[in-house]
C-alpha cells in the first residue's frame, strides 16, 4: 500500500509540475510578463529535467526492492540538483549580465554547478532519446578538452575545462543557446498546439478524412497513411511518434488489403518522416533553421513547400503503381467513416486555416501558435465529445509539457555540441577539410555532405540532428556560393531523412516493429519510396527554382515538369506504367524522371522524349496483353 499510496503522490505531482510548465510558458512567452532570455530557459530547462527524471526513473517494475530504492534516492537528488542550476542562474542574473565573456574568472561554485548541469542534460536525453546523442556529444566534450592534442588541422589551440565551462553555462552560447531559446518559445507553442488538438479529439478529423478520400482508391490504406501521417505530421514533432500516431490504424490495414509487412511498414515510416518538411506547420527543426538563416519561418516554408510536395507526389505514385500490379483491394468498407459526420466537422480544421491567415498578416509565430490553441479551446465548445472541460484543459496544458521534454532535453544537448564547436573552431576545420576534399566540384561536396549528415543524423532526433549538421555542413555550402535557405534546405532534408535510412533508421523500425517485419528490410523498402527525397536536394542547390526561388514563369516550368518527373521516376521504381515494364523501359523511366525533376529545357525535352518513348512502349505492350485474352 506504501508503494501504491507513493506513486499515487508521484503522479499529481508530475500533473502539476508539467501545468505549470505549461502556464509559466503561456505567461512569458506569450507576452503577458517580462522574463531575461537566460532566466527563462534556465527555468524551463530545470522544469524539463526534474520532469524527466520523475517520469523515466531510470528503473524497471521488475528490479530488486533494494535496486529501486537506490534509484530513487539518486533520482530525488538529481531533481534537486536540477532546481538548483535554475536557482543560481535567478539569484546570479545580475552577475551573469554584467560579466566580460573570457576575461572574468568562472569561481570554483561557477564550475560546480556548470559541470552538474552538463551531467543532469547528458543524463536526461539519454533518458529520453537514447545514447545516441549523448555519445556524439561526449565525443564533443572530449574533443573540447583534448583536441589540442590531436595532430594537424584536426586539433585546436587548446582550451581549459574553465573555458569550456563558461561557454556552455554562463553564456547563452551552449546549452542555453539557440536551439533550447526555441524550443522553449516557438517550438513548445506549436508543441501545446498540437495538444490541446489531440486532448479535444478534434485531430481525429485528420484520420476520417484520409479515410473518406482514398475509400474508392486502390491499395486505399497505404494513402490513407500518407494523407493521415501528412496532416498528423505538421503538429508532431518525431516521426517515429508520428509511425506510432497514425500507423496502428494504417499499418493493420495495408497489411488487410495485401501489401506486405515490410512494405506497409516503410509506407508508413516514409509517410511519418514527410511530416516533418510538410508546411504549414513542418517539424521544430524549421523554426531553428528560420533562426539561424535569418530568413523568417513563412520564407522556410515556402521554400520547403513544392519539395514537400513531389516527395509526398512520389510516395502516393510508388503505392498505386504497386496496388495496380498486384492487384490489391480497396478500404475495407467498415473502415470508411460517415460522410456527412466529417463533412459536418470539416471546423475542426478551422485552428489550421486561421494559424496560416495570422501568419500571413505578419504576426509573430509565438502569437499564432497560442493563437491557433486558443481557437481549438473556443470551437471546442461547439461539440458535447470535443469540449474543453476543465479536466481537459488541465489535461492539454500537463501533455503541451510531455510533449516537449524530448524536444528540450535533445536541444539542450545539442547546444553542447554548438558550444564546442563555436569554442573551438572545429566548424571552420570540418568546412576546410570538406571543400579541400571536393576541389572546386559543388557535387563532390554535396555528396560528403550527404554522407556527413547521414550519418551525424542517425538515432539522433531531427532537430538537434539538424542543428549538428547546419553548424558544421551548411556554412561549406554557402562557401561555395550555394544561398543561405538552399544550403540550410539540403542539410535538414539529409538529417531528417537519417530515420529511414539503414543501419540506424529509427521511423523504420517503428514502422517495422507494427506491421511485425525484418527491420532492416523495412528500413530499405523505405528508402526506395523515399528515393525522391535523396534526389530533390541536389537539384533545388543546383537549380532554385524547385525552392519556389525566382521570376514565376521559371518557377511555374519547374513545378510542372517537376510533378511528371516524379511520376516518371516512380513509374521505373516501381516496374509499372500501363502494365510490367521491362529492364529498359524502367530505365528510360527513371532517367526521364530525373531530368524532369530537373529544371532546364534541353533536360525537360530529353525527360519528356524518354518517358514517351516509354509509353508507346507499353501502350504496345498493353494492347497485345488484350489481345491474347
Amino acid at each position: 500500500m506504501p508503494t501504491v499510496t507513493s506513486a499515487f503522490k508521484l503522479k499529481h505531482v508530475i500533473s502539476a509540475l508539467a501545468v505549470f510548465l505549461s502556464l509559466f510558458q503561456i505567461y512569458f512567452t506569450g507576452g503577458f510578463g517580462l522574463i531575461d532570455a537566460h532566466v527563462l530557459r534556465a527555468i524551463h530547462l530545470s522544469i524539463v529535467m526534474a520532469l524527466i527524471v520523475m517520469i523515466t526513473p531510470g528503473y524497471a517494475d521488475n528490479d530488486p526492492a533494494m535496486k529501486k530504492n537506490i534509484f530513487r534516492i539518486v533520482n530525488v537528488v538529481l531533481v534537486i540538483l536540477a532546481f538548483s542550476s535554475a536557482y543560481y542562474v535567478v539569484t546570479e542574473q545580475a552577475n551573469l549580465m554584467t560579466r566580460i565573456r573570457y576575461v572574468d574568472e568562472v569561481t570554483p561554485r561557477d564550475m560546480t554547478y556548470g559541470i552538474i548541469l552538463t551531467a543532469l542534460v547528458l543524463e536526461v536525453t539519454r533518458r529520453t532519446s537514447g545514447w545516441s546523442l549523448v555519445l556524439v556529444s561526449g565525443a564533443f566534450l572530449a574533443y573540447g578538452l583534448w583536441g589540442d592534442r590531436l595532430p594537424g588541422g584536426l586539433g585546436h589551440p587548446g582550451i581549459s575545462g574553465e573555458q569550456l565551462i563558461e561557454q556552455l553555462f554562463l553564456l547563452t552560447d551552449g546549452i542555453y543557446g539557440t536551439p533550447l531559446a526555441v524550443a522553449s518559445t516557438m517550438i513548445f507553442a506549436f508543441v501545446m498546439f498540437g495538444a490541446f488538438l489531440h486532448v479535444s479529439g478534434m485531430s481525429g478529423v485528420f484520420m476520417d478524412l484520409a479515410c473518406l478520400l482514398t475509400k474508392n482508391s486502390k491499395g486505399g490504406p497505404a494513402k490513407v497513411a500518407i494523407f493521415a501521417s501528412a496532416l498528423f505530421g505538421t503538429i508532431s514533432g518525431s516521426a517515429p511518434a508520428n509511425v506510432y500516431g497514425t500507423g496502428t490504424f494504417t499499418i493493420p490495414l495495408m497489411k488487410r488489403v495485401g501489401y506486405t509487412a515490410p512494405f506497409a511498414g516503410a509506407v508508413e515510416a516514409v509517410a511519418s518522416t514527410g511530416g516533418q518538411i510538410m508546411p504549414p506547420i513542418m517539424g521544430a527543426a524549421a523554426f531553428i533553421m528560420a533562426d539561424l538563416t535569418g530568413a523568417g519561418y513563412l520564407a522556410v516554408a515556402k521554400a520547403a513547400l513544392l519539395p514537400a510536395l513531389l516527395y509526398y507526389l512520389a510516395l502516393l505514385a510508388m503505392i498505386h503503381f504497386e496496388a495496380l500490379s498486384k492487384n490489391l483491394g480497396k478500404l475495407p468498407a467498415d473502415q470508411v467513416p460517415d460522410s456527412r459526420r466529417v463533412l459536418s466537422r470539416l471546423y475542426y480544421l478551422l485552428p489550421i486555416v486561421l494559424l496560416l491567415v495570422a501568419m500571413f498578416m505578419g504576426r509573430s509565430v509565438i502569437f499564432c501558435a497560442f493563437f491557433a490553441t486558443l481557437c481549438v479551446v473556443l470551437l471546442s465548445f461547439f461539440r458535447r465529445e470535443t469540449r474543453m472541460t476543465p479536466s481537459r484543459l488541465l489535461q492539454g496544458l500537463e501533455w503541451s509539457a510531455r510533449n516537449a521534454l524530448m524536444i528540450s532535453s535533445c536541444c539542450a544537448c545539442a547546444g553542447i555540441v554548438i558550444g564546442v564547436i563555436a569554442l573551438t573552431g572545429v566548424g571552420y576545420n570540418f568546412i576546410n577539410l570538406v571543400t579541400t576534399l571536393a576541389g572546386d566540384s559543388l557535387f563532390l561536396l554535396m555528396l560528403f555532405l550527404t554522407f556527413t549528415c547521414i550519418v551525424l543524423g542517425m538515432g539522433v532526433p531531427t532537430t538537434p540532428a539538424y542543428i549538428i549538421v547546419a553548424t558544421l555542413g551548411a556554412p561549406a555550402l554557402i562557401k561555395m556560393g550555394v544561398p543561405a535557405i538552399a544550403a540550410h534546405m539540403f542539410v535538414f532534408y539529409y538529417a531528417i531523412l537519417s530515420v529511414i535510412t539503414p543501419p540506424v533508421c529509427m521511423a523504420s523500425f517503428a514502422g517495422a516493429a507494427i506491421a511485425e517485419a525484418d527491420a532492416m528490410k523495412t528500413g530499405f523498402v523505405s528508402v526506395k519510396l523515399g528515393i525522391v527525397a535523396f534526389i530533390i536536394p541536389f537539384m533545388f542547390v543546383y537549380q532554385p527554382a524547385l525552392l519556389l526561388q525566382g521570376n514565376t514563369p521559371d518557377v511555374a516550368v519547374a513545378c510542372v515538369t517537376a510533378v511528371i518527373g516524379v511520376i516518371g521516376l516512380a513509374m521505373g521504381m516501381q516496374g509499372w506504367m500501363l502494365t510490367n515494364c521491362a529492364p529498359w523501359e524502367r530505365v528510360l523511366l527513371i532517367v526521364g524522371g530525373l531530368t524532369l525533376i530537373y529544371p532546364g529545357s534541353m533536360t525537360d525535352a530529353l525527360g519528356i522524349a524518354l518517358i514517351v518513348l516509354a509509353g508507346i512502349s507499353q501502350a504496345a505492350k498493353r494492347k497485345a496483353q488484350r489481345s491474347e485474352v
